[in-house]
């Protein structure tokens, strides 16, 4: 962890602040880098892609934690494992093949409008699925998804199945039993599902180039262009305010949810 996970988050901080060369970075301190980064258009760009990030961790939330909850209280505890594991399997396929797979079944004449057409919901093919900001949204959604089953399969173990008798014994609702029973005692573990999601939607720059278009943008692909035209303090400095964004994430998910709480049983 230090050698191959801290060292090289804290160079990363340090060579931010270097000067730009015309093929490297000397050492020096100065702020030119994060100048350039909030005073251009890159700044509204990393807003923007953490928007869409927040938009695709809430649909993860609104369709993996269901999942999770459903495996959790609806199949026998040996099959629970077993079904959970399923959804490791997308992660045995490539991750260019799994995105780049998504190009023809949103596209105008793929399968996902041929079907909204032939059930009546649209008229013509729709083209907001693809190469739009939709279109990655989708992308970090299938991309991502497991990781909302398996922190909130986690979170729901650590709930005591007799909880949800006592629910049904007094009469709750559906409804009311997921809403102020279930989602609380599962925060913490929602919140790192959420955590996970929005760090990958945010940094990883397959998605918004493939299924984008050339106006996608997020965090990862500004690093990816700064590296490309040899600006390496700018990548630097993009790369730790990813960091700080991430780190600020976890001190108030800490701080509201207590995430040691995911990996103790709740009484």
């Amino acid at each position: 962890m230090l050698l191959f996970f801290a060292l090289p988050m804290l160079l990363t901080v340090v060579w931010s602040f270097f000067e730009r060369t015309q093929f490297w970075m000397e050492p020096g301190f100065t702020l030119f880098a994060y100048e350039n980064f909030f005073t251009s258009a890159r700044a509204e760009n990393y807003l923007y892609s953490m928007f869409h990030s927040a938009i695709a961790v809430v649909i993860s939330f609104a369709i993996g934690f269901p999942i999770a909850v459903f495996v959790r209280r609806r199949l026998p505890q040996t099959a629970q494992h077993q079904v959970i594991l399923l959804f490791v399997l997308p992660f045995m396929i490539s991750e260019l093949v799994r995105v780049f797979a998504l190009r023809p079944v949103l596209g105008r004449t793929g399968p996902l409008n041929s079907f909204l057409m032939e059930i009546g919901l649209i008229d013509e093919p729709i083209s907001v699925l693809l190469f739009t900001p939709t279109g990655v949204v989708i992308g970090d959604v299938l991309s991502f998804l497991p990781f909302m089953v398996f922190s909130g399969f986690l979170a729901m173990e650590a709930v005591q199945k007799y909880i949800f008798e006592v629910c049904d014994d007094l009469g709750a609702g559906r409804l009311h039993t997921f809403v102020d029973i279930i989602v609380p005692l599962a925060a913490p573990g929602i919140f790192a599902g959420s955590v996970f999601i929005f760090v990958n939607s945010l940094g990883v720059a397959l998605v918004p180039t493939v299924l984008g278009g050339p106006g996608a943008v997020n965090a990862g692909l500004i690093v990816n262009q700064a590296i490309v035209a040899l600006d390496f303090p700018l990548a630097m400095a993009v790369s730790a305010i990813m960091m700080a964004t991430l780190i600020l994430l976890l001190y108030v998910g800490h701080r509201l949810f207590d995430l040691t709480k995911i990996i103790r049983p709740i009484s």
